[in-house]
Order: C-alpha cells, then structure tokens, then sequence
C-alpha cells in the first residue's frame, strides 16, 4: 500500500509532500540556505568583510567571536539531529499487514521532511558561520598586516620591534 493513498480529497501522502513545499527552499529544502549570508556585510571593529557594500551587521570582535561560535555549534547541533532523523526512516513496521505498513511510510515521510527542514536549518547556521569567520578573518589578516607594516615602518625588522 502506497502511504500517498488516503480517503477524500486530500491524502496522507500528499500532505507530507505540501508539508515540504512550504518549508524554507521548498521541495529542494536546504539549497540555497547555506549561501544566504554570502553577500552580508559584516562590519567588526570597523572592517567590512564586503568592502564597499555599506551597510551590514557592525560588530564589536568579542560579539562577532560569540556568535561565530555559536552558529558553529549550532548546525553542528542540527546536522546531528537531521541525521537521526534520518535514521528513524529506517524504523520498520510491526507487522507486513497494509494497515501498518501504510501507518509506517507516513511516519517515514514525517521524519524525512523533519530531516530536510533541520538540515535547511543547519545550513542556515553554517553560512552565518562562514560569513562570520569570513569577517574575523579580515579583521585578523588586517591587523596582523597593520603590525608588519609598524615594524617595518620603525627600522627594526630584523629585532621584531618597531618605533612609532
């Protein structure tokens, strides 16, 4: 029995599939989510990580670490939970009789819809990461670059110190 067999006008099956539709990135959930912060402008500590672009997020460098820990953890979080999800596809019905198995493929289709929508979450998180760290890392390379031009502006390369 198939489980997008139902009674009236609308089936089990057909609601699971709706279900997906709407879900952020509808049937293809996930695609897109990730490069959403792509083109953010992320301001920390006065560096832009879109030159240019204006506007954005501005960020202390403690504020902008935290939070790209955070979105970190948290699809690292969420791609676990999609995997379980995922997992619990596998769950077989308790008997082979239609009533069962029919019951079983809509828990099936619950749980891969659940899976997809965590997983689109998840992406989410790891594109705000990645734009975060994209920004920490201008500001790293910025600095770091503002302290070799110091040192070598100051005539004592070669000591590792310079003066101002």
């Amino acid at each position: 029995m198939e489980a997008s067999r139902g009674t009236g006008d609308f089936a089990v099956g057909d609601a699971a599939r709706l279900g997906l539709s709407t879900a952020p990135g509808g049937g293809a959930v996930g695609t897109g989510m990730a490069s959403l912060w792509r083109n953010t402008n992320f301001i920390v500590d006065g560096k832009a990580s879109t030159p240019g672009a204006g506007g954005g997020f501005e960020l202390d460098t403690d504020t902008a670490e935290g939070l790209y820990r955070e979105a970190a953890a948290l699809a690292d979080d969420l791609a676990e939970q999609a995997r379980e999800a995922e997992n619990l596809r596998e769950t077989r019905p308790p008997a082979e009789d239609p009533a069962s198995v029919g019951f079983n493929d809509v828990g099936s289709q619950a749980f891969d819809a659940g899976a997809q929508y965590v997983r689109a979450e998840a992406e989410f998180y790891r594109g705000l990461a990645w734009a975060l760290g994209k920004a920490l890392g201008l500001y790293q390379e910025s600095d770091e670059q503002a302290r070799r031009d110091i040192t070598t502006s100051g005539g004592e390369a070669d000591s590792g110190g310079g003066f101002i």
